[in-house]
């Protein structure tokens, strides 16, 4: 089946959802398994559609360098663990636009580039606004029960490692440089998920993405 028309189904579903706050999506997946781009082309169809639709991701509510790589650069466990603020996350935009939340939502809380803290203006929500939020670890305990509708993007380790390293190649200095961090740190620390949280079981659908032209979808519920 045409990718197109896989998100046009997927959207469908999302659109049957029934809430009286607005829908989160989250969608997530092993780093460089294609969660990113599928997230653009779900928020896309629903704008074709003229959806309220917010595109945001858990990469704008990273901690500071000093706790990101407190256990070193290449560590798997810093990754996994002190990445990202998940307090943050979840108080500043999951938890107020779900069941009894106020609707004062951040979309970031800090500045990668600048390596510091936003104090960005609260915004309001509105109950037709549609939330798609993508990242690695996004399907933890502690954060499972805060989307209305959760994505997996299930890629196989060697495929989503070489398209990491072509993707990161400049910006590790080469293609092998990228590819020795994937394995010893991104990948690493998604094994970890993996196994301490099992995401996929807890998906509404499974998006089966080693080949991009034909991917498919498992619906769970």
């Amino acid at each position: 089946m045409l990718r197109s028309k896989l998100i046009s189904d997927l959207v469908n579903k999302i659109l049957c959802l029934k809430t009286d706050h607005p829908i989160r999506v989250g969608v997530s997946g092993i780093t460089a398994s294609g969660k990113t781009t599928i997230a653009n082309e779900i928020a896309e169809e629903l704008k074709n559609r003229k959806k309220n639709v917010i595109r945001t991701s858990i990469d704008h509510f990273h901690n500071p360098r000093e706790i990101r790589y407190k256990r070193g650069k290449e560590s798997a466990l810093g990754y996994y663990e002190d990445a990202h603020d998940y307090e943050s996350f979840k108080q500043k935009l999951l938890k107020p636009l779900g069941p009894n939340g106020n609707l004062h939502y951040q979309t970031i809380s800090f500045d990668l580039l600048m390596d510091e803290y936003v104090n960005s203006d609260l915004k309001v929500a509105t109950n037709d606004m549609i939330f798609i939020i993508d990242g690695t670890f996004l399907f933890k305990k502690e954060l499972c029960n805060l989307y209305d509708f959760k994505i997996f993007v299930d890629t196989e380790f060697d495929i989503a490692r070489k398209r990491g390293a072509i993707r990161e190649e400049q910006a590790f200095g080469s293609y092998d440089k990228a590819e020795e961090m994937f394995i010893k740190r991104y990948h690493a620390a998604s094994k970890l998920y993996l196994e301490h949280h099992s995401p996929q079981l807890n998906a509404d659908v499974i998006i089966k993405n080693n080949d991009l032209n034909n991917p498919s979808f498992v619906y769970k519920k």
